[in-house]
């Protein structure tokens, strides 16, 4: 598949939704919402991340076979197809204010020329969507082994396309603390492990809020992953208020999600007189949070 031919896969269904074909594969986003809470508990979508679904004859097949299936010379191509996918289908859920996250294999673009390419690639699918660069993070997965000048650089052109970074698996090391010096995300994600050391005490949830909050003066938004247990978020509501993505709040859905009707956006009215969102609390739209369930986590407590 050539660079030209990338938007010639994409095939858009009866029901609106993009989807892709891909020699014997069919290609199609899956969205997951990410929540903040108002004041009055109710969540607001505030940020959606694709997540590719593939699959062939009917059957599916995990992202990683299928990855591993396409040809090296082929795969700067259907990466870039897969981003193109899930801002199309965001695009088309009409939000005001949502953002979406899109990951990268950076790897694949170790030339300036591939990352100028990918940079336009991003720009004329945003503009397909009807979506502001800015409203799409591009997670850039830093390992061990990533050249960190080559992150940089690419971070470096993101930026100045007008799109947003994002990182995942924060761990406040100071491996964590240069990828937020080179790399200026928008949004974090704490890695969730390192995470549940933290709220097993409540002087580790006041850490976090420390934390959290020098990230918000930053213009960095925090992810708070994996919410499946309904004490986890009011100990994230006493973490500051952190965005929230988990089972418990939403399971992905294939585009066209139903995500404007469970949770369809708030009213101007409404946004006006609430003021900030206060974090993520809350597993049903219209819960208030007097009566939401005090702040533990498991049969531990904090």
């Amino acid at each position: 598949m050539s660079e030209r031919s990338i938007f010639s896969n994409l095939v858009r269904q009866a029901d609106g939704a993009f989807s892709a074909v891909y020699g014997p594969y069919l290609l199609q986003s899956a969205l997951q919402p990410i929540f903040a809470e108002w004041a009055d508990g109710r969540l607001q979508i505030a940020v959606v991340k694709g997540l590719i679904r593939a699959s062939a004859n009917g059957a599916p097949c995990s992202p990683t076979d299928f990855f591993q299936s396409v040809p090296e010379d082929e795969r700067v191509a259907v990466d870039g197809l897969c981003r193109s996918l899930h801002i199309l289908n965001a695009g088309a859920l009409g939000r005001r204010d949502v953002s979406l996250i899109v990951n990268f294999h950076p790897g694949l673009y170790l030339t300036p020329q591939a990352v100028r390419q990918e940079v336009e690639r991003l720009r004329l699918a945003a503009h397909e969507a009807g979506l502001p660069t800015d409203r799409i993070a591009c997670e850039i997965r830093d390992r061990p082994y990533d050249d960190p000048d080559v992150l940089t650089h690419f971070a470096t052109r993101l930026h100045d396309g007008g799109f947003s970074i994002a990182i995942d698996e924060y761990t406040g090391e100071d491996r964590d603390l240069d990828r937020l010096e080179r790399l200026s995300p928008q949004f974090v994600t704490f890695d969730t492990a390192w995470l549940r050391g933290f709220v097993e005490n409540s002087a580790g949830v006041a850490l976090l809020r420390v934390v959290i909050g020098q990230f918000g003066l930053k213009g960095i938004r925090t992810i708070v992953a994996g919410i499946e247990e309904p004490e986890m978020i009011a100990v994230c509501r006493d973490m500051g208020g952190p965005l929230m993505q988990g089972y418990l709040l939403s399971r992905p859905e294939l585009a066209p999600t139903s995500f404007n009707l469970t949770f369809p956006e708030l009213e101007e009215e409404l946004a006006q007189t609430t003021a900030e969102p206060v974090g993520t609390a809350g597993f049903l739209p219209v819960e208030t949070r007097a009566t939401r369930p005090l702040r533990q986590f498991g049969k531990r407590g904090v």
